[in-house]
């Protein structure tokens, strides 16, 4: 190439602006891809971690519906679900026949198996069976209560974690591509000042020229031995 064609050329810049805007754009890409593939390995352990905690819940769940059908806490439909649920637990009829059968064949040995105070004593002896019997159902039924809250907060626990990982690549690729932006950017505008860097190029060989020319003729204070009078 020639003096002038180096001088003014911006093919240079251009293909450094290009080759740098290339660079960007494969690392945010490279950066990226990094990025999701380890995302998805992430939620993958996180799924795992969170699978204990989901057949917890449904264990200690349902034992907390039931405790709150016998509390009242699901209204009267709760109540009636509680009901059957309480009378129909193994032992519950049988207990409750055998405490009645031995009240009755007491009274029946003292002859009065008909009486006024004979029934009543049944029904008290009923009721206090099922009261006390739906004392320790409750009691059972407890329990579930903390072990719904622990299984809840393990799975708000690592669904926290998850969303702090997915929070951080988002954040990480958020950044790489503004970087990859900004230097992108830097690179065309370099490219497009490069017509003003070689006019300047010109200008200044141009200037120095000059400056040679006058030294050398005595313009500027120098001349060839002998040139003086």
């Amino acid at each position: 190439m020639g003096l002038f064609s180096d001088l003014f050329s911006t093919k240079p810049a251009e293909e450094a602006a290009a080759a740098k805007a290339a660079g960007y754009a494969t690392g945010n890409a490279n950066a990226n891809s990094a990025l999701d593939a380890g995302l998805t390995s992430a939620n993958g352990y996180y799924d795992q971690a969170y699978a204990p905690f989901t057949a917890l819940s449904g264990k200690f769940g349902a034992g907390q519906d039931a405790y709150n059908d016998a509390t009242g806490v699901n209204g009267a439909d709760g109540l009636a679900r509680a009901r059957t649920t309480f009378t129909s637990l193994p032992g519950y009829q049988e207990g409750i026949d055998m405490a009645i059968n031995k009240n009755d064949r007491l009274a029946a040995s003292r002859g009065m198996l008909a009486s006024g105070n004979t029934i009543a004593d049944t029904t008290k002896l009923a009721t206090d069976y099922a009261s006390q019997k739906y004392n320790d159902y409750l009691g059972a039924l407890a329990p579930n209560l903390n072990g719904a809250m622990s299984a809840a907060t393990g799975q708000a626990g690592v669904k926290t974690a998850q969303a702090g990982t997915a929070s951080s690549v988002a954040g990480q690729k958020a950044n790489y591509g503004y970087n990859s932006a900004v230097g992108t950017g830097n690179a065309n505008a370099d490219a497009a000042l490069a017509p003003y860097s070689a006019s300047q190029n010109f200008w200044g060989a141009l200037m120095g020229g000059a400056n040679l020319l006058g030294k050398a003729t005595g313009i500027g204070g120098w001349a060839p031995s002998g040139a003086r009078a």
